[in-house]
């Protein structure tokens, strides 16, 4: 409920109180007060900027009467929408490790998300099995909202790698996307590799010995790294891991030749001198890595990029889902989250979507998806 404070006239973007109350020994009204109010909010309707009408609830009886009035427009998020969000907690269910871009991404906004809801977020890694495992933890749960899962291009390609027999827009509605996230291959500063001219020549004078680290089997990062590497025209070994801490670790540890990561995973190890960016995978070269080459500019096939959002399990009411989306929107929009994006190079693409564009992009892609790994069976 809102604190009403006696006497007082409410406004917001959604919601317009007009109060008077009656007069108390401790909370006396005066005729004057009254006339203010009664100006404030005399009319019997009263449009405010063409979105919410207001009507007197009850007559002034008299000076000392009591009106409360408040008509929201359905569908609106008001002042009170915390207090009627139907978890007094929701877990957000992230099906990777501590360390890598959902973790991040999740951590980054959470707390905006839970100031906005008016309950407690808690980010939960749920590692295994490409983030299936933390996908069938979600669909387990009931249908309330009380429970979020990272939702990224993983899911589709699990489904279409039979990874797993969940349909991605099957068991989950998506809430909301935050960003797209470009991708890049990366060798150890100092290691044998300071081109991706050297890593080609390499692979295609060693076949099925240059080792590419990623995040996940039969995952997005796998189908990347398969698309570039057809393109190049090259063999190599493809080295699965759970957690992108483990996976930069064997890199700078040398156990690894090449890794698929996003920028803004690996800005700060690029920036420390850890790491060395050879090819960014899209249609043109980055500002911030003027000599870095495109996928496109070499003449390859630019590979899908990563983007990261939320969701909730199928059959959620469209309530809460739209509370949830504006939640996340009023989130993304914070200052600590845009710096978050900023640093990380997250902001290079225009990402954010509401839950049907969100919908849509998805079915789209499903199909993109799987034309590549059609063709990667051949």
């Amino acid at each position: 409920m809102l604190p009403i404070d006696p006497g007082t006239f409410y406004l917001s973007d959604n919601l317009i109180i007009c109060t008077i109350v009656r007069n108390q020994s401790r909370a006396p009204t005066t005729k004057t007060r009254v006339k203010r109010m009664t100006e404030a909010c005399g009319s019997r309707r009263l449009l405010y900027e063409g979105r919410i009408i207001v009507f007197w609830t009850q007559r002034i009886v008299n000076w000392l009467g009591v009106v409360l009035v408040g008509l929201i427009v359905a569908g609106w998020a008001t002042p009170s929408s915390a207090a009627s969000y139907p978890c007094k907690s929701v877990e957000w269910i992230v099906g990777w490790g501590a360390g890598g871009g959902s973790d991040r991404f999740a951590r980054s906004i959470a707390r905006g998300v839970s100031e906005n809801l008016g309950v407690p977020v808690k980010v939960i890694n749920m590692k295994g099995a490409s983030s299936v495992l933390a996908q069938q933890e979600t669909i387990k749960r009931p249908a309330d909202g009380c429970t979020i899962f990272s939702i990224t291009p993983d899911q589709i390609t699990n489904e279409l790698t039979g990874l797993t027999d969940l349909s991605t827009l099957g068991t989950l509605t998506p809430v909301f996307r935050a960003h797209v996230d470009v991708g890049m291959l990366h060798s150890k500063e100092g290691g044998k590799f300071e081109t991706w001219e050297a890593v080609v020549v390499y692979a295609k004078a060693n076949e099925g010995e240059l080792l590419i680290g990623g995040t996940g089997a039969a995952s997005f990062d796998e189908i990347v790294a398969n698309v570039v590497m057809k393109s190049a025209g090259a063999t190599f070994r493809y080295i699965p891991y759970e957690s992108a801490t483990e996976m930069h670790a064997d890199l700078l540890g040398g156990r690894l030749d090449v890794i698929y990561d996003e920028v803004s995973v690996m800005s700060g190890m690029i920036e420390a001198g850890q790491v060395r960016p050879l090819i960014v995978l899209a249609e043109k070269r980055l500002e911030k890595f003027p000599d870095v080459p495109s996928a496109k500019e070499l003449g390859y096939q630019v590979p899908p990029s990563l983007w990261r959002g939320a969701s909730v399990k199928k059959g959620t009411t469209d309530d809460i889902v739209m509370m949830l989306e504006a939640a996340y929107r009023k989130a993304a929009d914070t200052d600590a989250y845009k710096e978050f994006e900023e640093g990380r190079l997250l902001n290079l693409y225009p990402g954010r979507l509401g839950s049907a564009d969100f919908t849509k992009v998805i079915a789209d892609e499903h199909g993109t998806y799987k034309d590549v790994i059609e063709g990667l069976k051949k």
